[in-house]
Parts: structure tokens; sequence; C-alpha cells
């Protein structure tokens, strides 16, 4: 009788601090949406600002509001800047899959000796900065006839971003049981058919995980790809390129409304397919690093 009297009594007390527990990790929550999310709209609606309203008026929800500065954007062949940086990053991320598959299949599988001083010599290079490499490159680069060309970007974008990729795929491999690449050579299949009908498909999380993240590295980048395509949007000048050359039909006046839609116009296909494949990009990043 005394304990039913006493959970009768202690219950409704417990309640209000786990609800209170639930408001504050909600409040939480959506601040952190709010501080998250308010770059984005800022964005949008400085795009959506005519005239020197981008330039001048701070208030965002002042108008006039419309899409001239979009129309300018496309008139400026922003279309042709699209299509070079969709081709040099997808050819940089075929590349350092194809590529850092074979060289993270070796580190984990491979009976090397001092695999974990490779592996950290492996990911020593991506710390390399880039900016060092610019002058040798672009003598280089000028030298063979690669300056305003896709493969004079892809190539050492490449470079940069497959140590990355090695280090990502090693993990997702090494977490994969030898039991089933034996079980494929028992039944008849080479090595090779083993690790690309076998240990590949398995590793999909990480592959989709290190294809996303070499992409949107290749997408934004800007150093390399003003130094060596920095001109002519018909053959190989990307979007940070473009957008940090686009010129105002006033003089002496950053064209602010115009550079907002395109950063637009660049953010919102990367926030979709981020959305789209929230899950695998984060089974990607986490699942190899827990072994069994």
């Amino acid at each position: 009788m005394s304990d039913t009297m006493t959970d009768t009594t202690t219950e409704p007390a417990t309640r209000p601090a786990g609800g209170r527990r639930q408001w504050a990790k909600a409040a939480m929550l959506l601040v952190i949406l709010v501080w998250c999310l308010f770059p984005f709209l800022w964005l949008v609606m400085t795009s959506l600002k005519l005239g020197d309203r981008a330039l001048n008026s701070p208030d965002l929800f002042q108008g006039p509001f419309g899409l001239d500065n979009y129309r300018n954007v496309f008139e400026q062949d922003f279309h042709l800047n699209l299509r070079n940086s969709l081709a040099i990053a997808t050819m940089t991320t075929l590349i350092c899959i194809a590529v850092g598959s074979l060289a993270a299949y070796a580190l984990a599988r491979l009976p090397l000796k001092r695999r974990l001083l490779l592996l950290t010599g492996v990911l020593a290079v991506s710390l390399f900065p880039p900016v060092a490499l610019v002058p040798p490159l672009y003598e280089v680069w000028r030298s063979i006839g690669l300056l305003n060309k896709w493969e004079g970007l892809y190539l050492p974008y490449t470079a940069f971003e497959l140590p990355l990729t090695i280090f990502i795929l090693t993990t997702f491999y090494a977490a994969i049981p030898k039991e089933l690449e034996e079980a494929a050579r028992v039944d008849g299949a080479t090595p090779f058919q083993a690790f690309y009908k076998v240990v590949f498909p398995l590793a999909a999380p990480g592959v989709f995980a290190a294809a996303i993240i070499v992409f949107v590295a290749a997408w934004n980048e800007f150093l390399l790809a003003s130094t060596f395509a920095p001109r002519n949007p018909e053959i190989a000048q990307t979007v940070p390129v473009a957008i940090a050359a686009f010129t105002g039909q006033v003089e002496f006046q950053r064209p602010i409304g115009t550079i907002t839609a395109a950063c637009v116009v660049v953010v919102i296909p990367m926030v979709l397919v981020a959305l789209a494949f929230q899950r695998r990009i984060v089974a990607g990043l986490t699942a190899g690093s827990v072994k069994g």
C-alpha cells in the first residue's frame, strides 16, 4: 500500500522535468536550425532584390523583388561555366574512385610492411598547401599546352583529392570480412573478380561518401581554376571563377544581386543532392570507423 502511494506521489513530479528537457532540446535544435539556414535565406532574398537594393538595403524583406538577377546570370554564359564545372568535377570523381579503390584495397588486404606508415604518408600528402605548387605547375602546364583545358584542372584536382579518397576507402575495405573473399575464390573467382563482385559492392556507402566529398571539393575549387583557366567560359572556366569575374551595369560597383543569384543557382543542386543521399553520406562517413 505504501509503495503504491509512493509511486503515485512521485510520478507527477518527474513528468514536468522530463517535459522541460524535451522543450529545451527542441528549442536548442530550432536555434541551431535557424542559425544554419539564415545565410541561405539571406542569399536567396538578396538575389531577388532589383537594382541597387541588394547592395544598399540591409533589410532582407525590403523590395522591389524580381528575377532580373537570374536572367543576368545566364546572359553571361553561366550555363557554359556550369558545364565546365560539372565535367571537371565528374572526371575528378571518377578517376579518384577508380584509382583510390584499387589503392585502398591493396592497403587493406595485401600483407604490406609498415602499412600504417604508408597510409599516414598518403594522408599527409593531402595536407600539402596547393598554393605552393601553383607557380611550378603553371610553368609545366604552359610548356605542355594544358592551360585553359579540362585536363589541366582535373589532373591536379585528382592529385589533391586522391589521398583522402584512399584513406576513406581503406577503412571500409578493412571492415569487410576476409571470409567473403575467400568464399568467392573457392567458387573460382580470381582476386580481381572477388574485389569488384564482392568487396566493392559491400563498400558502396564508403564509395558514395568519398565520391560526394571529392565532387564537392572539385566543384568549389578556386585557386587552381583561376590560375590555369581564368578567362574563356567556352573552354574551361569554372563556376567559382565566373562568379568572381561578374561585372555590373554600374562602373566600380560590385553586382551583389547577380553574384548571389549565381550562388543560389550553384548551391541548390548541391543541397538537393545532399538531402536526397544524406543517409548514404552519413553511413559512408561512420560505418567504416567501427570494424565488425
